[in-house]
């Protein structure tokens, strides 16, 4: 008999059958797709709605709801923040006057902020992912006498949270909390009350107030002149709240809560459940290095929104939550204490396990998810912003005579972007696990933003970094510095969508 020999045949699928499959992949299995097949990813480059789905997971954003921009526009905005935020490159810049004699000036919640006498005044930033110009934004004032410590607000919600402390019975200091509809400054609907009052049970004076919402949830942090923070979580809608005395907490979202505190002379991290306030619960316990058990440890607030919020039918596209980074900072304390470590980890890293043994995890195993950066204090000019997978901060020239010379500063950790930049010395520690890869900016501002004033301090969102600068007269300056306004085309590089 003649002997058959086994072949394979192969047969190439069209471009137009090829394309449908692509089409139903989310962006990150795209993005993987094309990283394994030249022909997908030469295929994906040509056509705009697949460019863009490619394109949004190298810089990690998510598609936003369903938007009659069609994927042109989309792709040209996300190409304008993907090109103009690594490089510190903004595209338009609005100088707002504010009163010297404002008691507080601050971000929150896309609002730029100020408490006047005994008002709250509301200034709306621009979005171009919202279809948000400047010439749209919005003024609002609030009558908030007596006046506010801290604003917190959270659009997506229609909240804004005041507080104030005040001297109650026996010298103890009091806090109430302000919960009011966005709009009209009344009692929020969702609220059991309009007011929210409870005592310290501390003596001393306060030094500064912050206050954080997370869906439900909002931690109001109150550091104390003799030294001390506490911590009050409470749930908004229903004012189950609870005190914690940790050095400094984190809502990883509504139902989890990071804290970090000493114990026994070991600095650990513990990941709370806070389903339930009536019975929060440790979930699991993770050792810090022992170096830094005489720092002070402090989280960045991440301003991104987290999995529990929908977005708005107006947004293209948002940070992609599971990209978030987490930021903890450990400064050195006494007289010679001069350093501070940055410590960056994806924040998805912190999750419950159902295995006992592995509740409690040793800082020589997930210090290979970590990075870690070596500042000097005298370096950074106030608190760095954490805005997603990004990290913006200023930076004092220490070689510089200038008074008041400050450059920006951006760390970016989008998870697919092609572009390197070679590590300092600076980055004491790069784990081999960790997926995250830091891209370094600098920039200096340039004279007509500053006008020769020294730099406060900024705040950033996802859409602009805030300048604060130093007072002129009765006024304050105040620049907001917008990314990602996409530049006119005069030429179509891409096929039309299909």
């Amino acid at each position: 008999m003649p002997h058959r020999v086994t072949t394979i045949k192969r047969y190439r699928v069209s471009n137009d059958v090829l394309m449908l499959i692509l089409g139903k992949l989310d962006p990150v299995s795209l993005y993987k797709t094309c990283q394994a097949f030249q022909r997908v990813y030469e295929l994906v480059i040509e056509f705009q709605h697949l460019r863009y789905k490619f394109e949004l997971a190298v810089v990690g954003m998510k598609d936003g709801p369903h938007s009659v921009r069609g994927p042109l526009f989309r792709l040209q905005l996300l190409l304008a923040y993907k090109k103009d935020w690594p490089r510190l490159h903004w595209t338009d810049e609005q100088k707002i006057p504010v009163p010297a004699n404002a008691t507080q000036v601050d971000v929150s919640g896309n609002f730029l902020y100020y408490v006047g006498n005994q008002s709250l005044n509301l200034i709306e930033l621009p979005s171009c992912r919202t279809g948000l110009p400047p010439s749209q934004t919005q003024y609002l004032q609030f009558n908030t006498s007596p006046q506010a410590d801290c604003v917190a607000i959270d659009s997506l919600q229609s909240l804004v949270v005041a507080s104030q402390t005040y001297a109650g019975p026996g010298g103890q200091i009091g806090l109430r909390l302000k919960i009011r509809d966005l709009r009209t400054f009344d009692k929020h609907p969702n609220a059991s009350s309009p007011y929210y009052d409870c005592s310290t049970h501390v003596t001393q004076p306060v030094s500064s107030v912050s206050i954080v919402i997370c869906g439900s949830r909002i931690i109001v942090t109150l550091e104390f002149a003799g030294g001390l923070t506490k911590h009050l979580l409470m749930d908004w809608s229903t004012f189950q709240a609870m005190w914690m005395e940790e050095q400094d907490v984190i809502l990883l979202n509504a139902y989890h809560l990071l804290g970090v505190r000493k114990v026994h002379g070991k600095i650990m991290l513990y990941l709370y459940n806070i389903y339930d306030m009536r019975n929060v619960a440790i979930e699991r316990e993770y050792e810090l290095p022992p170096i830094w058990a005489k720092s002070t440890m402090r989280f960045g607030r991440n301003t991104v929104p987290n999995n529990d919020v929908p977005m708005p039918s107006n947004v293209l596209f948002y940070p992609d939550p599971s990209a978030r980074v987490l930021l903890l900072m450990a400064k050195q304390t006494g007289p010679t204490g001069n350093g501070m470590h940055w410590m960056f980890i994806n924040e998805s890293f912190f999750r419950r396990t159902s295995y006992a043994d592995r509740r409690s995890v040793p800082w020589s195993y997930w210090n290979q998810f970590c990075l870690i950066k070596e500042i000097q204090n005298s370096t950074v000019v106030g608190i760095p912003q954490v805005v997603g997978n990004r990290i913006i901060y200023i930076e004092r020239d220490g070689t510089c005579c200038s008074r008041g010379y400050s450059r920006l500063s951006v760390i970016d950790f989008s998870p697919n972007t092609e572009l390197t930049t070679p590590l300092t010395k600076m980055w004491t520690l790069i784990g081999k696990m960790s997926i995250l890869r830091p891209i370094e900016t600098y920039r200096d501002f340039p004279s007509a933003t500053t006008q020769g004033l020294p730099v406060e301090r900024i705040c950033a969102t996802e859409d602009n970094i805030v300048v604060l600068l130093e007072n002129r007269g009765d006024i304050k300056p105040v620049n907001i510095l917008t990314f990602g306004v996409p530049r006119p085309r005069h030429d179509n590089q891409y096929h039309p969508s299909l």
